[in-house]
């Protein structure tokens, strides 16, 4: 475990030499990004709608939830699939802590553009839309657990180590999808996204794209090793993850090609995903 948090913060540090420095390569680009009420209002009322849905699924059929010790002892872990039943044999508080301090990290690291030649004549609209991005997801994660209640796969695990309090907790049945892992996804790729469109022509972004990607994964690894998820609770909350974190910077971005000022690009992907 301490080799794999030396290289949680090599990978870390590396990103944020690379975003730091390539930021100096090249000439100075345009900011890519401008905020409108007519982007901010309709994602903040979508995320607002998804936490409204989220709570109404949580305190529904109260009865279902949480798993009674009884109910517990009932359990088989050959009622889950092949790909997922694995995971029921792990158990790793180390692991689960040092996926927090990804998390975390993760969670701000994208404030660090505010930095950089370009990120710093619009800082307020990096953090913003960071903070769209984090909520936007934050609403899809909680309902989507909120719906599924999936129980996590350390309920399952016999070992004695395992607080029967945690088994019988809300928690233990959120397992679907992985927040840490869509949290952390979600954060790293609005950073790559926005960073590529900050600066097109530099060649720190393949650095930073590996150093995003690498951190998002290993969280997730980390979920799966601490006995929290399930690889496809894993993979569901990278995929959402992911796309958040690359829908919002695509809402905002500038027509360039269009009237001076519009973002009709941005409203042209929002119209969409609305329709979808």
């Amino acid at each position: 475990m301490i080799r794999a948090i030396l290289g949680t913060f090599f990978i870390n540090s590396s990103l944020s030499i690379a975003l730091v420095s390539g930021s100096f390569q090249g000439a100075l680009a345009e900011f890519p990004y401008q905020t409108s009420s007519g982007n901010e209002l309709p994602i903040l009322g979508s995320s607002a709608l998804l936490f409204g849905l989220g709570a109404w699924a949580d305190v529904s059929e109260p009865g279902k939830q949480p798993l009674s010790l009884e109910k517990i002892t009932t359990l088989d872990p050959k009622m889950i699939n092949t790909l997922d039943r694995a995971a029921t044999t792990n158990w790793s508080p180390s692991a689960a802590h040092l996926s927090d301090i990804l998390m975390y990290s993760a969670a701000v690291a994208p404030l660090s553009m505010s930095l950089t030649d370009v990120g710093s004549k619009e800082p307020l609209i990096i953090t913003t839309m960071h903070f769209e991005t984090l909520l936007l997801n934050g609403g899809a994660t909680y309902l989507f657990k909120s719906l599924f209640r999936r129980t996590r796969p350390f309920v399952y695990n016999p070992d004695q180590r395992i607080p029967e309090g945690l088994k019988m907790s809300r928690t233990a049945r959120r397992s679907f999808p992985s927040g840490h892992t869509s949290t952390t996804f979600a954060s790293m790729v609005f950073l790559a996204t926005v960073y590529g469109q900050m600066y097109p022509d530099s060649e720190s972004r393949k650095w930073v794209w590996a150093g995003c990607l690498t951190t998002a994964g290993v969280t997730g690894y980390l979920r799966y090793a601490a006995g929290y998820h399930y690889p496809t609770d894993i993979l569901a909350g990278a995929a959402l993850g992911a796309f958040t974190g690359w829908l919002v910077p695509q809402l905002h971005e500038i027509n360039r090609d269009g009237p001076e000022g519009t973002i009709s690009k941005g409203n042209m992907v929002l119209g969409f995903t609305i329709g979808f």
